[in-house]
């Protein structure tokens, strides 16, 4: 975590770029900045895994309140949160919401078998310890898995092994079987990777059960990341799985009462468009976090989340000491509080991570030297220091994100485009790679091929999104010292996805190597991809034919490698496999024809701080799942 009180202000990038620091449609409103889970590119500016990118530049869920409609006064003891962006509701999975404050609310409500820490790293929540694996003589894997003493919801019930196998038993829940004999699951869950192949859940008493699955699944300590109270709902698990549908929209059981909390905070009420309240557990469990200073329950009587669509109107809150925290897209507004003494920033390097991605299927691109050109004039440097340093200070690399499986502040980081070189600004070496692949000078300083024509290509992001243009334009200066025209081409706010790089024509093209669709939608595409605590949710991304590669990249070498990654139980043996395999996407080592297609940029994290108003405040995991609120018992007002 970077904790510091900063005066630098940011670098002026040109006399005509005015700095918004905003991540969305407008300067004054930004959508969230987090996909979901492993299945979703961060909401505002990201695809997801799994699905289509979400609108990530949407204009926020409500419109600013009125001043009769305005937040209430909060108690004395109550931590004020003022964040931009309503959540339609508070069912994470549903179609209309992948929003990550929505996983940001839940995570003080709710825990699971592991939570995510600080350091984007699974620690057992709700467990004594971790998982004991077992690879059976037929190839079955086993976790043997034990709770905490003396778990109880905020009702009084215990929270027992019923209550996880009757969890895992609702998410797998069917209506039978599709003409493939394939199972037809209850929509509550988007994505069930890790759960569809659990063949067996035994519970052998109060605080074990173990967990069967047909073969080793690298992402096991993501499955239960959330478990329900069975004794609330319906105990068919098919019953039970459409009551939690919905009523998880309203935190609310068929019978109208509130789902009880797991967590340190219970739902209390919501006033839509204005603010949501919680109160304090006084039945927690304490904290099982390694970031955690406080283990018994809050100090805080609850929290009060203020929907504040206008950025001033935030700043403004918390310095009139009406909030005292805030966690949301990063703008240059936010620099005055960061120079601040009664402002602490906190924000610390999350999974959000932004990179260039290139179509492999356009006819300058698919030459691996066009694409060693673009690396070798990137310089990350430059884009650091004028737009993420000021702000997030040592919490990210000044030199920039060189992995997409591991992250810089992830243990098992290791800077693959760095050492080839790539993203320093080396104009020669792009110059020489071009030279080297027959392109020459025009008349105009850009490199022309002999038969494919001018090197210009295009980038796109979500247009209104002042981050991504100052990128894009910055990037763009770069590669003009190399011979490279780039042209900014972005579509207004959060049509850009569905419109260009994963359109219908694009991804038939990506999907069928160019034999289909439209190859010539985009160039270069700049967004975020969310990684986590286990990066084999990205490799969905680089799967040849997957609706989620829109880059066209194939290579049935790759596909074997991370195959055996995500089936080698050891832990740093796994984690040397992920970052080979990383290097097929980030460099030409392994792949010399198809590798590099991926020009990763930097982790994007969240703006998180606090006012003098707290004497301690809580560590924010900058992830799906986690949030500001996952330490919120660490909050505590001075004096």
């Amino acid at each position: 975590m970077n904790t510091t009180r900063r005066g630098n202000k940011l670098l002026a990038l040109t006399a005509a770029t005015a700095l918004v620091f905003a991540a969305c449609g407008s300067d004054d409103t930004s959508s969230g900045d987090a996909p979901t889970g492993t299945e979703a590119p961060a909401e505002d500016d990201a695809p997801t895994e799994t699905d289509a990118p979400a609108e990530d530049d949407a204009p926020a869920a409500t419109d600013a309140p009125a001043e009769d409609d305005a937040p209430a006064a909060s108690g004395g003891n109550t931590l004020v949160w003022a964040h931009e962006q309503e959540p339609p509701d508070l069912h994470l999975d549903d179609p209309e919401n992948n929003l990550s404050i929505t996983s940001w609310i839940r995570s003080a409500m709710i825990e699971g078998l592991y939570g995510i820490s600080g350091s984007t790293e699974y620690y057992p929540e709700l467990l004594d310890g971790g998982a004991t694996l077992t690879t059976n003589d037929d190839g079955t894997v086993t976790g043997a898995y034990t709770l905490r003493d003396g778990l109880v919801w905020s009702d009084g019930d215990d929270l027992t092994a019923d209550d996880v196998k009757w969890t895992l038993d609702v998410l797998l829940a069917s209506d039978g079987e599709d003409e493939d004999g394939n199972p037809v699951y209850i929509y509550l869950l988007g994505d069930r990777t890790g759960l569809d192949s659990i063949t067996d859940i035994t519970v052998s008493s109060s605080t074990e059960f173990s967990i069967t699955w047909s073969s080793f699944f690298a992402g096991y300590q993501g499955v239960g990341n959330e478990i329900y109270p069975m004794h609330q709902f319906d105990a068919d698990p098919a019953v039970a799985a459409a009551e939690l549908n919905d009523g998880l929209r309203d935190w609310t059981t068929p019978s109208g009462d509130t789902i009880v909390s797991s967590g340190a905070m219970i739902f209390s009420s919501w006033n839509k468009g204005v603010q949501m309240d919680l109160v304090r557990n006084d039945a927690y469990n304490g904290s099982n976090s390694p970031d955690a200073q406080n283990d018994g329950i809050a100090f805080v009587d609850g929290v009060q989340i203020n929907f504040v669509t206008d950025t001033d109107a935030q700043i403004n809150a918390l310095k009139a000491g009406e909030a005292q925290i805030v966690m949301t897209q990063p703008q240059l507004a936010f620099e005055d509080l960061a120079s601040s003494d009664d402002f602490t920033v906190a924000s610390s390097a999350g999974p959000v991570f932004e990179h260039w991605g290139l179509n492999l299927n356009n006819v300058h691109l698919a030459k691996p030297a066009v694409r060693e050109a673009l690396a070798f004039s990137m310089d990350k440097t430059e884009v650091m220091a004028g737009l993420y340093t000021p702000l997030f200070g040592v919490s990210l690399p000044a030199e920039g994100l060189g992995n997409t499986m591991w992250l810089s502040n992830q243990s098992t980081y290791e800077n693959h485009a760095g050492d080839a070189g790539y993203g320093a600004g080396d104009v020669d070496s792009a110059i020489a790679a071009l030279e080297g692949a027959g392109y020459t000078l025009n008349g105009d300083g850009i490199f022309e091929h002999p038969e494919d024509g001018v090197l210009t290509l295009r980038v796109g992001t979500t247009g209104g999104n002042r981050l991504r243009e100052i990128q894009q334009e910055l990037i763009q200066a770069q590669m003009k010292d190399a011979g490279i025209d780039i042209v900014i081409d972005n579509v207004q706010g959060g049509a850009y996805f569905g419109e260009v790089p994963f359109s219908e024509d694009a991804i038939a093209c990506a999907v069928s190597g160019g034999a289909e669709g439209n190859c010539g939608i985009w160039d270069i595409t700049q967004f975020a991809w969310v990684g986590g605590p286990w990066p084999g949710g990205q490799i969905a991304s680089y799967r040849a034919g997957g609706e989620n590669n829109p880059y066209g990249f194939a290579n049935a070498e790759f596909e074997a490698k991370a195959d055996e990654c995500d089936a080698t139980v050891d832990d740093a043996e796994r984690a040397a496999c992920y970052n080979v395999i990383d290097r097929y996407v980030t460099t030409l080592e392994l792949d010399p024809e198809n590798g590099l297609f991926m020009l990763p940029l930097t982790q994007k994290p969240s703006f998180y701080g606090f006012t003098s108003d707290l004497s301690q405040a809580g560590i924010a995991p900058d992830a799906q799942g986690a949030g500001p609120l996952t330490n919120v018992a660490d909050f505590q007002f001075a004096g």
